[in-house]
């Protein structure tokens, strides 16, 4: 499937000017910041499961359900709130997101019990889901057509920068305190961004952005669109494969984010502290990922199928590489897991931002984020406790082959999908 936008950006005359669009580009940093904060209160998990191990002699099959119940009701949630974020002001939605958020870490952060941790982590998971699919609609609404891929490839550098925050925040809070401080004190700080989000977007569409985003969409959207039952538009436009690619993206990223620190520190047999900073190079190395993504999908002519088929190409080898030489040095194993990590924060961009952007004229963007980041996490819930049980059973070769196998399934069915291209 093709979702080629080319002719739309190259038809464009309109000029458009960052530097004169202040309102545009001042939504863009809040939304930015918003989607960063998050994070602290998303990633502290994987920081602290070696932690949560050693206090209450968990293995990690268990621990892992706290992810997987995380990820299960995140992506429930992103079908729920990314379908209710066509219909109702975003700015709302990613205030209650971002508040309950920070309130569910901070409960977290007082549990002493694995079904409180399981109960507040997933509760995190639905109000996170609040935020993706209105954060999307209100930058569709804000920005032309021709910044679609630019402003995507911006905001999809939230999630880098959320995580070097998060797993280095997460990192000095734990050499210094209790691991419950890990969730509190994110929580904390994300509740105060949440009340300076509300103020500053009001101030903002006080000063003339629209109020209600939707109302801008509609004076593009096409009746077939709006009419169209969700589910037949997802059929007639063959998202439902690149549901499929999604999910064995959700199922490679996240697993590497949850389990990727405990990767490092059992296959090199360093402490917990060395192996923070050593994790914190995979965030960077993320952002090179996301840059490529975008830089790929101009170079394929906005063809975003071949674009992300190469992504998964070339991930496929780096795991061939992390198989057969992760174990030989820290500094390779840490290169070669970024490598991995990169490539899928690569195709996430274009998987969960470029493609739902391109649907912008039919209204649906929002629900079509939902639908997709919920095709992600789905995958991304079946790996949370199936890595962690795989890396005690057969080792965390074993994982590298299932990231491996996943990869390839996600080309195939990219190839699949390619065969009736259809532009959007």
């Amino acid at each position: 499937m093709n979702f080629n936008n080319s002719n739309v950006q190259k038809s464009s005359t309109a000029q458009y000017s960052l530097d004169t669009k202040h309102l545009p580009l001042k939504l863009f940093i809040l939304c930015w910041i918003a989607y960063a904060s998050a994070y602290l209160c998303r990633i502290n998990i994987s920081v602290v499961i070696p932690a949560l191990q050693q206090s209450f002699g968990w293995n990690k099959a268990s621990i892992g359900l706290i992810g997987s119940f995380f990820f299960w009701i995140y992506g429930i949630g992103q079908l729920i709130n990314g379908y209710i974020g066509d219909k109702v002001p975003g700015r709302i939605l990613i205030f209650i997101g971002l508040t309950m958020s920070a309130i569910a870490n901070i409960l977290f952060g007082f549990s002493l019990n694995m079904a409180a941790m399981i109960f507040f982590w997933a509760v995190n998971g639905f109000f996170q889901s609040m935020l993706w699919g209105p954060i999307v609609k209100i930058l569709s609404a804000s920005f032309p057509e021709t910044y679609r891929t630019r402003i995507s490839v911006g905001i999809s550098t939230s999630m880098v920068w959320g995580y070097l925050l998060g797993w280095g925040l997460s990192g000095q809070i734990l050499t210094t305190t209790s691991w419950h401080w890990v969730f509190r004190l994110p929580g904390i700080l994300v509740f105060n961004y949440a009340i300076i989000w509300m103020l500053s977007t009001k101030k903002l569409l006080n000063n003339g952005l629209s109020a209600d985003e939707n109302q801008d969409l509609k004076k593009h959207s096409l009746n077939q669109g709006d009419e169209m039952p969700f589910w037949r538009f997802i059929k007639e436009k063959k998202l439902w494969m690149i549901a499929i690619v999604c999910m064995c993206q959700g199922i490679i990223k996240d697993s590497i984010s949850l389990w990727g620190p405990a990767y490092l520190l059992e296959t090199h047999n360093i402490d917990l502290s060395s192996t923070t900073s050593y994790i914190l190079l995979i965030p960077i190395m993320n952002f090179g990922g996301i840059l490529l993504s975008g830089w790929l999908n101009k170079k394929f002519n906005y063809h975003h199928n071949i674009a992300i088929m190469t992504i998964f190409g070339t991930s496929v080898i780096a795991f061939l590489g992390l198989f057969l030489f992760g174990r030989f040095s820290i500094v390779m194993g840490v290169i070669l897991l970024g490598c991995c990590s990169a490539l899928m924060y690569g195709a996430n961009t274009l998987l969960l931002s470029v493609i739902p952007m391109g649907l912008t004229k039919y209204n649906k963007t929002s629900s079509v984020a939902g639908f997709l980041d919920f095709s992600s996490y789905m995958g991304a819930g079946m790996a949370g406790c199936i890595i962690g049980g795989i890396s005690e059973h057969l080792g965390w070769n074993g994982v590298v082959i299932i990231w491996l196998s996943t990869a390839l399934l996600a080309i195939g069915m990219l190839y699949k999908s390619s065969i009736d291209d259809e532009e959007v």
